[in-house]
């Protein structure tokens, strides 16, 4: 979304599983509310393929971050890189290769004319969800995990909508100085559960 990293390289998220109801066992709704409430909006903005303005600084990080240049950097295979210190557990073989046919032969059909309709109307689900949390969570969301994606998906939707407007004014809501002012100011994601009994 910044623009140091294109959405090829990352696994695709398909805004279509919105779209199934109740046909299948693995659908998002099933998931626990903060993988949910997560994939929700980064679906939305995969979809959108949203990428932010190209500024100089933009280019500089490309620079500095790449020991090849930007442009010749092939993305796809880079879905699968993780440094040895970050990675937790090692993917077996068919979550690799569920990610991969739905990179090399899903995304192109989902994206091709013919399906385009569909896609659409999977983003404008996806939207209608983001919504529906916004509205019922008064643009405060469920965590600080979710905050800023909620925000960005409102804000690529319209940037001068309503809903962009009320979600920068819940941002303080995560924010608090410490008590006796001695370790400054504090990234707080569960005071949203103490608003919500308020």
């Amino acid at each position: 979304m910044l623009g140091v990293y294109e959405w090829e390289g990352a696994n695709p998220m398909p805004q279509e599983f919105w779209l199934l109801g109740k046909l299948l066992p693995f659908i998002p709704r099933t998931l626990f509310c903060y993988s949910r409430l997560t994939l929700l909006p980064m679906s939305y903005l995969h979809g959108k393929r949203f990428v932010g303005p190209l500024i100089p600084l933009i280019l500089q990080l490309r620079q500095e971050i790449y020991t090849q240049p930007y442009n010749h950097i092939k993305w796809s295979p880079t879905r699968h890189y993780c440094a040895k210190e970050d990675k937790c557990f090692e993917r077996s073989f068919f979550p690799k290769l569920a990610w991969d046919n739905l990179q090399y032969f899903g995304e192109p059909i989902l994206n091709s004319w013919a399906f385009k309709t569909i896609r659409n109307r999977a983003l404008q689900i996806a939207k209608c969800h983001i919504d529906y949390e916004d509205h019922n969570s008064h643009y405060i969301t469920i965590g600080c995990v979710e905050k800023p994606l909620f925000t960005l998906a409102c804000w690529i939707d319209d940037p001068n909508g309503e809903a962009y407007k009320k979600h920068l004014v819940r941002i303080k809501d995560y924010l608090w100085i410490g008590e006796w002012n001695e370790d400054g100011s504090k990234y707080y994601p569960l005071l949203n559960i103490l608003l919500i009994y308020k």
